[in-house]
């Protein structure tokens, strides 16, 4: 605001409005929570002041995961909470340094699956004896749909990204199928010369097979295309037919139809026992772009011929991983191991215009939410692209809009935007400053005892998606000063075509089928299956021709919304659904063999045959000097011919386009140095991609291990024999690191530790020393609830009973003051969701823990009908009488119970885990030290390097005391002495810097027990 000046005597008026909203920062000590969220970086400590900042950082509650559900709690009176997101992260030590791999982390296609016993079995969901015939049928593997089409209609859908180069029908990868253990999966091929069109079924929980002809079904599978049906049939070898699944799926190609594979294929991971499949990826082609034919392919079995489809595996043996033939490696992808650990998603390099021949990496940008789910959040825009007309500045200006994933261009859902940007490492708009370039990460890949927490960057995060990776050349300024962004490199892509290193086979054949399918389709065309190029923006036009018009709101790039028309590209408003199958994860961390899913490799030579490098696989970089536009006299794009400019995919220009008038003008590619100076192109010089690669690290196929649930840590560390129990579990494990950067005191200040839902062993004793060793905080823990036959209850439908209960927490002989334990479960509702949730009691503890705070002291008991009312508790899930109660509190747990004309439960107890009778098995008592520790240390802290003398000591003790008289008023402490001096410090301890102090405190007891007698008394008694 401008300086008031005065030139004459007078007074003037004016209004400062402070009146809207600021950003409300931390108060206060945090609890800290752990646990699963929707969004937001993994095993990394986030302190926030509300439950809105929680949402904005890792997504609201969704009635399922506890650890949203008492960030509420906690914040519904206090200042702060700090949580850590757990994600898949294997057994949490560094990947193999062999093939790159993380241990227990993910999952392998068609693994025998972890049964509620904690038994394995394969596909034992049909039965439970398969456990004693595991060695019958083979583990499933990871199966490719492809069909073989040509492009029709005039489309260029094949051709512009030079998969298909002739007449001949080319195979088009169209879906990625996974079977469950002991299922092979085929194709019908019923005018072929197979004999064997009936699957084998499971039967009493093991796989019979047909002997005379193995398994049903084909790697090659007829397709009926009479009345444009394009149908064919899945064959699930090994699926015993039940009410909702069948071992026979009759499914079209096409997307328009309502038995598309797509509708009809499993697309629940967690069911794929139950159905023998999981459809993982998805590719839709349009059947007015291409059409299913044989067409120049050799297609001949027998006397038989027609339009086909494919189903193939990799060549090598199933999640072989380092496949060699004994002597040298063959260099074929493992499309079956996904044992990574979580991993955000990232987008493609930015690229600048041609400098020497060549565009220049500028930067890319990465999730800051780990996990699959930022795949699908958001993709990035740069618009506004502006180069510099100032001769004493030659850096231009563009802006990066973060959009959601699923809008489309002309209504945009902006999430953020950043404008004005800069190249100019000196400006205040430097791209890097703007939006932030900081990655804070948990460093798994360290020896175990060095992995800490990282920071990396230069500057602040102020984006709340994404953060910025600058290209080397900008950070060394060896980039031309007038580069720009114009484009950018080729995504990630699967490798499925060509041979193996050695030249020795196939990448991709088919799997053990029928014997007598003797294949007519020949090797080149096997080894020739493409994934579907991205979808690039043609032209900016709607309507046909001649009476197209320009739509400025389009962007070139990717084009998110669906092209099923030839002739109108943009007529679509709905999002074409196979960029999400485009943008998902596929194994990528091998390190010593051809990884199934490839990227950033420009100039990469080929493998096999076999095209790797992004920026040339299906023409897949994008650059706006590939735009062809029609120009002016002046040789400036022609402001009233954008309807006719058109993106030239193969970067050949056509030298001439017809104008709206229908009459051939001359025309040329974009180029930066004329065009993005012009304002009147301004507008139309924007492009849009997405970001890739997003992967949770969790086993998809097993409900509990995916949610992360207190099933799946009890099953690993007690009954699992699949290999990945004990603490190498990985759901174990994560939550035992998530427990390590909380004991960090450097990496985050808590007062309170809770893991809502989690109660084995494996878990809690591990959070109970962590708190220990933090000596500042407490753990409120959740306790392993037993059913009537000593049963860990691990479902809704068992009883819970109190007596067993409190028996299994007393075998474990627990003797801590830093934990307190309290029973049983609640039910709330999740305001986000509207829906009654039965919850672990640690989440309404939390909120009477916030409660005690905010009415009283930590030092008061969080407990009774002032500080310890659950206002947002409906009821508990058990109903304690006064047996339960004293059982519970003879054994240290604190009931959560109802009373008679009380409206809610309320917690009744507040006794910690201590063994023996001392003030500090209460909990009131514990914080109350837990406190006054926190602020002498604050205190003690300015006396660091202050010289060591008596007059030191003096202030010190000077600075102590105020702190415990202030407690003592509050009702914290009945005495206290505090002795800082010559007494407690020896000449010796000032020789070794060292000043020592002894304060005695008398905590201030909590009621807990109140005994009256009711005398009656006769007539002549007196009162």
């Amino acid at each position: 605001m401008a300086e008031l000046t005065f030139k004459s005597a007078g007074v003037s008026l004016r209004e400062i409005d402070l009146s809207g909203p600021t950003a409300i920062g931390p108060t206060g000590t945090p609890a800290g929570v752990i646990g699963t969220a929707l969004r937001g970086p993994a095993f990394v400590p986030i302190t926030v002041a509300t439950f809105q900042d929680f949402v904005a950082n890792f997504g609201n509650s969704d009635g399922k995961k506890f650890g949203p559900m008492a960030v509420r709690e906690w914040l519904t009176n206090a200042g702060s909470a700090t949580y850590v997101r757990v994600l898949g992260a294997g057994d949490g030590k560094k990947r193999s340094s062999t093939d790159g791999d993380v241990t227990n982390a993910g999952f392998t296609v068609g693994e025998q699956q972890v049964q509620s016993n904690g038994i394995v079995g394969r596909n034992s969901y049909n039965g439970a004896n398969d456990i004693v015939n595991n060695s019958v049928g083979p583990l499933g593997r990871t199966y490719f749909l492809a069909a073989l089409m040509s492009e029709s209609n005039g489309s260029t859908v094949f051709s512009a990204p030079r998969i298909q180069t002739s007449t001949s029908a080319v195979p088009i990868l169209r879906g990625v199928l996974m079977a469950a253990s002991g299922v092979v999966l085929g194709l019908s091929a019923s005018n072929l010369l197979v004999t064997n069109n009936t699957p084998a079924t499971n039967k009493n929980g093991y796989l019979t097979f047909a002997s005379s002809n193995g398994n049903a079904g084909s790697q090659i599978g007829t397709v009926v295309t009479a009345s444009a049906k394009q149908e064919f049939a899945l064959l699930i070898n090994g699926l015993k037919n039940s009410d909702s699944y069948s071992n026979v799926i009759t499914a079209s190609f096409d997307p328009q139809a309502g038995n598309y594979f797509a509708n009809l294929f499993n697309t629940d991971p967690t069911k794929i026992e139950e159905s023998g499949h999981y459809l993982y990826a998805h590719y839709d082609v349009a059947p007015a772009l291409a059409s299913i034919v044989g067409t120049g392919v050799t297609t001949t079995v027998g006397t038989a011929s027609g339009s086909f489809a494919l189903l193939l595996t990799s060549s090598q043996p199933r999640a072989l991983g380092l496949a060699s033939n004994g002597t040298t490696t063959l260099g074929i992808p493992d499309f079956e191991s996904f044992t990574d650990r979580f991993q955000n998603s990232f987008s493609p390099w930015v690229v600048s215009q041609k400098f020497g021949g060549q565009n220049q990496n500028l930067f890319k940008f990465y999730a800051r939410t780990d996990g699959a789910a930022a795949t699908v959040e958001a993709k990035i825009t740069i618009e506004n692209i502006q180069a510099s007309t100032n001769a004493s500045n030659k850096y231009g200006t563009f802006d990066v809009v973060i959009r959601k994933f699923d809008d489309i261009d002309v209504q945009p859902v902006v999430l953020e935007a950043f404008r004005g940007l800069s190249l100019d490492p000196t400006s205040d708009r430097y791209i890097a400053k703007a939006i932030g370039d900081t990655n804070t990460y948990y460093d798994f890949d360290q020896p175990v005892g060095k992995q800490r927490l990282v920071v990396e960057g230069d500057y602040p995060n102020v984006s709340q998606y994404v953060y910025v990776e600058l290209a080397q050349g900008l950070k060394d300024e060896s980039i031309d000063p007038t580069a720009l962004p114009v484009g950018f490199r080729g995504p990630y892509h699967l490798v499925l075509g060509g041979t193996t290193i050695g030249g020795g086979g196939n990448i991709l054949t088919g799997s053990t089928l029928d014997p007598t399918d003797t294949l007519g389709i020949t090797s080149a065309v096997m080894r020739s299956v493409k994934e579907p190029a991205f979808p690039m923006r043609q032209n900016l036009a709607v309507g046909l021709t001649p009476k197209q018009v320009v739509q400025p709101a389009l962007t070139w790039g990717i084009q998110f919304e669906l092209n099923n028309d030839p002739n109108q590209p943009n007529k679509n408003q709905k999002i074409d659904a196979s960029l999400v199958s485009l943008c998902k994860y596929f194994p990528s961390f091998h390190t010593s063999e051809l990884n199934a899913w490839v990227g950033d490799n420009a100039g990469a030579a080929q493998v096999g045959g076999t095209t790797v490098d992004s920026d040339l696989y299906n023409n897949n970089f994008f650059t706006l000097e590939r735009v062809e536009v029609i120009t002016q006299s002046n040789d400036r794009p022609d402001p009233t011919q954008w309807a006719v400019a058109a993106y030239r995919r193969n970067g050949t220009a056509i030298g001439s386009i017809n104008n709206t008038d229908n009459t051939s003008k001359g025309s040329r590619f974009l180029d930066p140095s004329k065009d993005f100076g012009h304002l009147p192109t301004k507008q139309y010089l924007k492009f849009t991609f997405p970001m890739q690669g997003g992967f949770d690290g969790l086993n998809i196929f097993n409900k509990d291990k995916y949610e992360m649930t207190n099933n799946a840590v009890h099953r690993e560390f007690s009954v699992d024999v699949s290999g990945q129990g004990g603490t190498s579990g990985p759901t174990v494990s994560a939550y035992r690191k998530a427990i390590d950067v909380l004991t960090n005191k450097t990496d985050a200040d808590i007062q309170l530790l809770a893991i809502p839902g989690i109660r084995s062993t494996s878990v809690t004793d591990y959070a109970i020393s962590a708190a220990e060793t933090r000596f500042d905080a407490m753990y409120i823990m959740d306790i392993e609830q037993q059913d009537d036959v000593s049963a860990i209850v691990t479902g809704s439908l068992q009883n819970v009973s109190v007596a067993n209960t409190t028996s299994n927490l007393q075998s474990r002989a627990l003797d801590s003051s830093f934990a307190a334990a309290y029973f049983p479960d609640v039910v709330i509702t999740d305001p986000a969701t509207q829906t009654n949730v039965q919850a672990p009691p640690s989440v309404a503890v939390l909120g009477a823990f916030s409660l005690n705070d905010r009415v009283g002291f930590p030092w008061f008991a969080p407990a009774g009908f002032t500080r310890g009312a659950l206002g947002t508790v409906l009821e508990t899930q058990v109903k304690l009488n006064q047996d339960n109660l004293d059982t519970l509190y003879s054994a240290d747990i604190n009931p959560i119970t109802t009373f008679p004309g009380q409206p809610r439960p309320v917690v009744f107890g507040q006794k910690t885990l201590l063994a023996a009778q001392s003030a500090l098995d209460r909990v009131n008592v514990r914080r109350l030290l837990i406190d006054i520790r926190r602020k002498v240390r604050q205190v003690a802290n300015r006396f660091i390097f202050e010289p060591n003398r008596a007059t030191t000591l003096a202030a010190f003790q000077a600075a102590v005391t105020p702190i415990l008289a202030a407690v003592q008023a509050q009702q914290g402490l009945d005495r206290f002495s505090v002795r800082i001096d010559t007494t407690t410090t020896t000449q010796a301890d000032v020789e070794n810097n060292t000043v020592r102090g002894k304060i005695f405190l008398q905590p201030t007891r909590s009621v807990e027990f109140i005994s009256l007698d009711f005398v009656v008394t006769n007539a002549g008694a007196q009162v």
